[in-house]
């Protein structure tokens, strides 16, 4: 699922039941925080339960990040686990999902590539399989996570990019990261594109588009004010950008997700909650519905 769902509506407040009713609906997709042992390399995990609602006009975008997901077709047997490497290209996807998936979205300094028949994988797909057949609570589906999550961390992995250290700039700047991780723009150059298969410049890029993404679907401001934040020379670059790593321009993109079609609400992060959940969009037509 993309960063497509994001809305700038927030509330600091979310309960346990709260979270029990989201799981009820019959469609819907949320993002939850990793555990705070595991917050330097997990960029969140996300929950897509979906009837073909959410994901009936379906695009993948190009990623700066590792995905490892649990995938569990209605009129599939088992379920299929897939790790993705960070993607160059845009896509659209076929026939819209029905079922639900589970996956993780590591962090670009992760340095992990674990195989789809590791045995800490297959344990999960196996529990993720009987808790969706069951009716699964965001808690099951987070505790099966966690304790999957902590055993591939236990696993020996190659040295990282940049030693742990946030690759991220504000403005996309090669010279400004290799400063920041303490790293020569050669050594940078090198371990970026053997971790993610492209130059630290495109790198950066596909991390700046990944920050557009979340503030066009916002809609707070108008195109060039977002272009100015996010560094880019002007609109017109935001767009060509845009394009290249989504396949659609920021308008149009825009345009397709503020059609009244679904409820999205953004959550602040708050240290005191005791859920982790970040943001959660569900159909507005199934707002009543059980799955």
């Amino acid at each position: 699922m993309s960063a497509k769902d994001l809305h700038p509506r927030a509330r600091t407040a979310w309960s346990a039941e709260d979270n029990e009713q989201v799981f009820a609906l019959a469609s819907f997709y949320a993002e939850f925080a990793p555990r705070d042992d595991q917050a330097d390399c997990v960029d969140s995990i996300y929950i897509l339960k979906d009837r073909g609602r959410l994901t009936e006009s379906r695009m993948s975008f190009a990623s700066p990040l590792k995905e490892l997901t649990f995938v569990f077709r209605e009129d599939g047997p088992g379920g299929r686990v897939v790790f993705s490497e960070p993607s160059l290209d845009h896509r659209r996807k076929g026939r819209a999902f029905v079922g639900w998936i589970v996956g993780v979205k590591f962090k670009p300094n992760w340095s992990g590539s674990p195989s789809v028949d590791d045995p800490a994988i297959v344990a999960c797909r196996d529990a993720l399989a009987r808790l969706v057949r069951e009716g699964p609570s965001c808690f099951d589906i987070l505790d099966t996570m966690d304790r999957t999550l902590l055993a591939l961390s236990r696993q020996p992995r190659h040295g990282s990019i940049a030693g742990g250290a946030p690759l991220d700039t504000p403005h996309g700047r090669v010279r400004d990261l290799a400063h920041r991780v303490g790293r020569s723009v050669r050594t940078l150059q090198r371990r970026v594109r053997t971790s993610t298969g492209c130059p630290p410049k495109r790198f950066l890029a596909m991390q700046r588009f990944r920050r557009s993404v979340y503030e066009i679907a916002a809609g707070g401001d108008d195109l060039s004010a977002i272009a100015s934040d996010l560094g880019f020379s002007d609109q017109a670059h935001l767009t060509r950008e845009f394009r290249r790593h989504a396949g659609v321009t920021p308008g149009a993109f825009r345009q397709a997700w503020c059609r009244p079609r679904a409820q999205a609400v953004r959550f602040l992060q708050d240290a005191g909650r005791s859920t982790r959940l970040m943001m959660a969009v569900w159909p507005l037509e199934t707002t009543t519905e059980a799955g």
